[in-house]
C-alpha cells in the first residue's frame, strides 16, 4: 500500500517537487556546503530512524567483533553519514568531476597504469566493487578517457527522479546503464561485443543463493556473475574507491587483475572477491553502507540475524548465529 501510495501521480510529484528544491539548496554553494547538510541529516537520521541504527550496529557488531563496542558504535554511526555523502556525491559529480576540475576531486591510475591496459583490451572482463566509498565515481578512472563505455547493470531506484538523478550521473561518469531486470541478457550481449561489465556484488543472494561467510557469517550471496564470467574469458578486476576524509575528494583504490581457467570453481571467484573486500573494509569500516540488511536471507534452521535489533550483540549471539547456519541443512 506504502509503495503504491508513493507512486501514484498526485504524491509523486509533490515527493519529487520537494525532493527537487531539497537537492537544489543542498548542492546550491558546492561540496563543503553540502557535507555539513548530510552530516546534520545523518545525525537525526541516526537519532529518529531505530531501525536504520539497529541494523547498521547488527552488521558491525556481527562483522568486526574485534573492536571495541563503542568503535563499533563510531563506525556505524559514521557509516550512515558516507550513505548520504555518497548519494549528495551522485548530484556533485557531473558539474565537479567530469570537467577539467577532476583532478581536484579524485585521484585515478595514470594513463598508463596495468589496469588501463588491462581494460581496454579487446576482450570482455568483469569489474566488482561494492557498496563501499563511492563506486559511481570510480568509474570516472576510466570513464575519463572516453575510449570505451563501461556497462553498468543497476536496479531502478524511487521514486522516478532520484532514479533519473543517478542514472544521470552514471552517464556523465561515461558508462552505459542498463535496468537490472534486463541483466542476464545486457551480460550476453556485453561478453558477445567484447564490452566491460560493472557488477556491485553484495550479500544477501536470496534463499537459494550459494552460501559463503563475510567476515565469519555464514550468509548468500548474489554470485551469478561467476558463471558468465567464466564463459567470457575469465578476466576480472576488483575496483574500490574511497574517500579521502569526509570531503569530497576521492582516490582509487590499486585494482587487482585476475585471469581464471574454464575450469574453474565458480565459487573461487566470489571467494576472491570476498577476501579482498573484506580487506578493504577492515582499513575504512567507516566507508562501508552497514545498514543494509546484509544477512537477511535466511534457509530452514537458520537463525535470524536482525531478530531484537534493540539490544547490541556480543560473541555470545554472534556465535549462536553462525553456529545455526553452519549445521547441514535438512
Amino acid at each position: 500500500m506504502g509503495s503504491r501510495i508513493v507512486l501514484w501521480r498526485p504524491t509523486r510529484m509533490l515527493i519529487e517537487l520537494h525532493l527537487f528544491w531539497l537537492a537544489f539548496w543542498i548542492t546550491l554553494f558546492g561540496p563543503r556546503w553540502a557535507y555539513f547538510w548530510v552530516r546534520v541529516a545523518a545525525w537525526w537520521a541516526w537519532l529518529l530512524f531505530p531501525r536504520l541504527r539497529g541494523v547498521s550496529l547488527r552488521n558491525v557488531d556481527l562483522c568486526l567483533p574485534d573492536r571495541t563496542p563503542s568503535e563499533r558504535k563510531r563506525i556505524a554511526c559514521a557509516s550512515v553519514r558516507h550513505f548520504g555523502y555518497a548519494f549528495i556525491d551522485c548530484l556533485l559529480a557531473p558539474r565537479y568531476i567530469t570537467d577539467a576540475r577532476w583532478r581536484r576531486y579524485f585521484l585515478g591510475t595514470p594513463d598508463d597504469h596495468p589496469y588501463i591496459r588491462w581494460f581496454f583490451e579487446d576482450n570482455p572482463a568483469f569489474n566488482l566493487s561494492a557498496h563501499f566509498g563511492n563506486w559511481e565515481i570510480a568509474s570516472w578512472n576510466v570513464g575519463r578517457l572516453h575510449r570505451d563505455q563501461l556497462l553498468v547493470i543497476a536496479k531502478q531506484l524511487r521514486p522516478p527522479l532520484v532514479n533519473r538523478w543517478i542514472v544521470n550521473c552514471r552517464r556523465a561518469l561515461g558508462n552505459e546503464v542498463v535496468e537490472a531486470d534486463g541483466g542476464a541478457r545486457a551480460y550476453v550481449r556485453a561478453i558477445k561485443e567484447r564490452r566491460r561489465v560493472a557488477v556491485l556484488v553484495d550479500q544477501n543472494g536470496g534463499k537459494d543463493g550459494p552460501v559463503e561467510t563475510f567476515f565469519g557469517v555464514p550468509c548468500t550471496w548474489q554470485a551469478d556473475f561467476t558463471r558468465l564470467c567464466l564463459r567470457g574469458g575469465g578476466r576480472l578486476a576488483h575496483t574500490f574507491a574511497r574517500r579521502v576524509g569526509e570531503q569530497f575528494r576521492f582516490e582509487f583504490l590499486e585494482p587487482v587483475m585476475l585471469q581464471y581457467a574454464p575450469d574453474t570453481d565458480p565459487m573461487q571467484l566470489m571467494r576472491d572477491y570476498r577476501d579482498h573486500l573484506e580487506r578493504v573494509i577492515r582499513e575504512n569500516p567507516e566507508q562501508y553502507f552497514w545498514m543494509h540488511r546484509r544477512f537477511k536471507a535466511t534457509r530452514p534452521g537458520w537463525a535470524d540475524a536482525y531478530a531484537d535489533l534493540g539490544t547490541r550483540w556480543g560473541p555470545a549471539e554472534r556465535n549462536a548465529l553462525i553456529a545455526s547456519r553452519s549445521e547441514p541443512r535438512p
